[in-house]
């Protein structure tokens, strides 16, 4: 083997390969078209050249080019896995559940349908056992996205076009490689696959290299945890993570590899945010993004050499055969799209896809390196006969190249003909309106341009607006297309995105503490799901959400008052409270963003309208912050003071970045103040601890109830209670039940409501009694309406201490005779009083 002229002439090939991207793009053609015709075509050329010495190419070349050491397994475990897992990187998994069902659909039920319906068609005129037709129609069932989402990109093709190209392809390999698996196995050793064991690998082969995937993902996010922000280290891991992924899934738990590889990849993309800092993470995208760019290359350029002895043995009959397998891929995936897929949103299980889109999706079904890659392996298995290699060698190849140049070629006309490269009216709209207010700027810099040389002024603003060719006279403006209701979810959404982007500039800045960030993160990210789809209505929601305790608080509360376990709700509160801070910080920027960048383009009452929506979210956070800052104000404070050193830090960091820009330091004094700034340690984790303090004798002390007991008598009374907090609008009684305990308030404020009346009590105050003193089913329900801390005292513990302590027992019994006579007047009266 020659080593230096194999690596001369692979980089040759890359180097070649980069330039028919601008190529393609002059010609209006996919790359990839381009890069086969050349692989092809020099293949064709090494063949001729060993068989017509001195003609084509020299001999040396020609050898070289044909002794090329290109097998599967170059494929399967060095280019494929960097493509799969740079695809998997660029997934929205936000934006992807959405279209979850038709992806599934697209990407399992699909390839099985394609797969099955292929071979029936094939096994009648073929004249091969149906195990190979089966295995045939395994390879050209999947598809592959390279050609078509560049498509898609170039003609400005709609957003959800692309997401279900992209998430279809990216896990249907998986199935495709399972099912060539099976009848690989079931065509070599015969008998040895059955039908129950074929569907367990079906089941567990994705299952266990999607659990592999996910878990290699975060032990690659815990790895950037202690390395910091160091950019060389953090790609060199990376390299690691979809290769070792696809080597520990095939050969040492047997699962899918390539689900594995996706499955990382997805994970670290949904993971990353607040995790890693953006700037970090563009590192990572750019490299990975140049690494699939040279992959893709020598894939399709390495596979399309061996066309020429892949299609060795092509027939006329064969040809017949590629015309039945390109009918029968069309017609099954029809069979998905126009029958299958309706039915999801008949049944309201996804929304509505177009029949453009779905037209789009049934020709945009090319198939590529993985249908290539899977027939070279079949070629090299020794096992399979040579009649069956030869048959699914040659019209994988065939078809494969059939839907490059068919269906690749013509996809860009389908999509300008069915008006998918097109924008809406809105977006028409608001593109001209974005326009006409950046041209009036560039006009009025390049008058004040013109002054300042001399200039021609007029003729400088007739230039200047022909090269921005401003909007058509006639365009409708957004207004006119759009009501007030739809520009200000048009504004929500703007300004949610800047939001989630505001929170991550924070994590990077040091100002927000990473488990905080994640939270927020997620928060916003569902924010913007539900603006895009409910409008103002979905921000209301949104707003409802945030200040709502979610089933981890509900959970943590629980355990507090029943098994008086206080930390894990004291960690819970304490990052709920530090959210809250941070998104008041973000709102009163939102509102500078909402007046100087968006009401020029949208219009001022668009922005009053936004901002009132705005100035509702703000009260509501402050009420919030307002509620713990009265039980807590020794925490708040301190948790304050926390935000605005690390505020000062990012202030001291950004104001060093920028003196060394400006050229007033040098790198080397930026490294040494960042090197001591770093010796003072992470702000971040300087958040305070919140004391509940629920110590119950000194709850007892300040319950003025207990005022009369002794101290021994107070003792006595703390072995039986047990403190909690209640959270405002956290329900502490429910009308109707059984009564199990009393409750005493040693701070905060309840709402006791009868059904006829409304009753505020607080310090001092107890509730509960009534139920357990006279044997009654609870009267009311009482709902914390502050962040307040209570006594538990069980049913038998309160009748016990009560039997002891007659004095006592006869002032609470004053207290629940009193409160059932108000009932009853309540009652009788028919009235509420607040």
């Amino acid at each position: 083997m020659n080593v230096p002229n194999i690596v001369v002439l692979i980089a040759t090939l890359v180097a070649f390969g980069a330039l028919a991207r601008p190529l393609a793009t002059r010609l209006r053609l996919p790359v990839s078209i381009l890069l086969a015709l050349g692989g092809a075509g020099l293949g064709f050329a090494s063949l001729y050249s060993l068989n017509h010495p001195g003609t084509l190419l020299p001999v040396d070349l020609a050898v070289l080019i044909t002794d090329l050491p290109v097998g599967s397994s170059l494929f399967l475990y060095v280019l494929l896995p960097t493509l799969i897992f740079q695809s998997a990187l660029v997934v929205d998994m936000q934006r992807v559940r959405e279209d979850l069902l038709p992806i599934i659909l697209l990407a399992l039920v699909a390839v099985l349908v394609a797969t099955f319906g292929v071979a029936l068609a094939l096994w009648p005129i073929a004249g091969m056992p149906l195990l190979a037709c089966l295995l045939l129609a395994a390879l050209v069932a999947t598809t592959d996205p390279v050609a078509v989402i560049a498509i898609f990109r170039d003609v400005g093709a709609p957003e959800r076009l692309t997401r279900l190209v992209e998430g279809e392809s990216l896990f249907n390999d998986a199935l495709a490689i399972s099912l060539f698996l099976i009848f690989s196995a079931a065509i070599v050793s015969p008998g040895s696959v059955t039908l129950s064991g074929a569907a367990l690998s079906l089941l567990f082969l994705p299952i266990g290299g999607g659990i592999l995937g996910y878990l290699t993902a975060r032990l690659y996010l815990q790895l950037l945890r202690l390395i910091g922000d160091d950019h060389v280290t953090a790609v060199s891991l990376s390299l690691a993570l979809p290769y070792l992924s696809f080597w520990v899934a095939e050969h040492v738990l047997h699962v899918s590899g390539i689900i594995a590889v996706a499955t990382a990849g997805v994970a670290l993309a949904s993971l990353s945010p607040a995790r890693i800092t953006r700037d970090l993470w563009h590192h990572l995208d750019n490299t990975w993004q140049q690494l699939a760019s040279w992959a893709a290359i020598l894939v399709f350029v390495l596979t399309s050499l061996l066309i020429p002895q892949m299609m060795a043995d092509l027939t006329p009959f064969d040809v017949l055969l590629m015309l039945v397998i390109f009918v029968a891929t069309l017609v099954t995936r029809a069979m998905v799209l126009f029958g299958l897929l309706p039915l999801l949103s008949h049944y309201g299980l996804s929304s509505t896809i177009s029949r453009p889109y779905r037209v789009v999706v049934l020709w945009g079904g090319l198939r590529g390196s993985m249908t290539l890659t899977l027939a070279l392996a079949v070629s090299e298995n020794e096992a399979v006969p040579r009649p069956v290699a030869a048959f699914v060698v040659t019209l994988a190849t065939g078809y494969t190249l059939m839907t490059l140049f068919v269906q690749g070629t013509t996809l860009r006309p389908l999509i300008r003909t069915l008006g998918l490269d097109r924008l809406s009216g809105i977006d028409r709209a608001l593109r001209d309106l974005a326009l006409s207010v950046t041209s009036a700027r560039v006009q009025r810099f390049a008058a004040d341009m013109s002054a300042r040389f001399g200039s021609d002024a007029p003729a400088v603003e007739a230039d200047t607006a022909a090269v921005m060719k401003v909007a058509e006279t006639g365009a409708d403006s957004p207004s006119e297309v759009l009501p007030l209701e739809g520009r200000t979810a048009i504004a929500l959404v703007a300004l949610t995105a800047r939001e989630r982007e505001l929170v991550l500039d924070h994590f990077a800045d040091g100002i927000l503490a990473p488990r905080v960030a994640r939270r927020l993160n997620t928060a916003t990210r569902a924010r913007l799901e539900k603006v895009r789809h409910g409008g103002v209505a979905g921000y209301g929601a949104a707003d409802d959400e945030e200040t709502r305790f979610h089933w981890s608080g509900r959970m943590a509360f629980l355990l507090q008052r029943r098994l008086g376990r206080s930390h894990y709700l004291s960690t819970r509160l304490a990052l709920r409270f530090e959210q809250l801070i941070e998104i008041s910080m973000v709102l009163a920027r939102l509102r500078q963003i909402a007046t100087t960048e968006l009401q020029p383009v949208l219009g001022e009452p668009t922005i009053v309208a936004v901002l009132d929506i705005l100035d509702k979210r703000q009260a509501r956070v402050e009420r919030e912050i307002d509620a713990v800052r009265l039980p807590y104000p020794a925490y708040v404070a301190e948790l304050e003071r926390c935000f605005v050193l690390r505020a000062a830090r990012a202030l001291e960091i950004a104001e060093i970045v920028r003196l060394r820009r400006s050229g007033v330091i040098s790198k080397e004094i930026e490294r040494d103040v960042r090197r001591s700034v770093a010796r003072r340690g992470d702000l971040t984790a300087l958040s305070p601890p919140l004391d509940l303090g629920l110590d119950t004798r000194r709850l007892i002390d300040r319950t003025d109830i207990f005022a009369g007991l002794s101290h021994r008598e107070r003792n006595e009374l703390a072995r039986l209670m047990t403190p909690f907090v209640a959270a405002p609008g956290m329900r502490i009684i429910r009308r109707g039940e059984f009564g199990d305990a009393a409750y005493f308030i040693s701070s905060g404020a309840v709402e006791i409501d009868t059904g006829n009346s409304l009753v505020r009590l607080g310090r001092g105050d107890i509730v509960g009694e009534m139920a357990l003193l006279l044997d009654l089913r609870r009267q009311a329900d009482v709902t914390a309406i502050a962040y307040s801390t209570m006594l538990r005292l069980s049913r038998t513990d309160f009748r016990r201490f009560l039997s002891l302590h007659p004095q006592l027992r006869a002032e609470i019994e004053a207290i629940a005779r009193a409160r059932r006579e108000d009932n009853a007047r309540d009652a009788t009266k028919g009235v509420r009083t607040g």
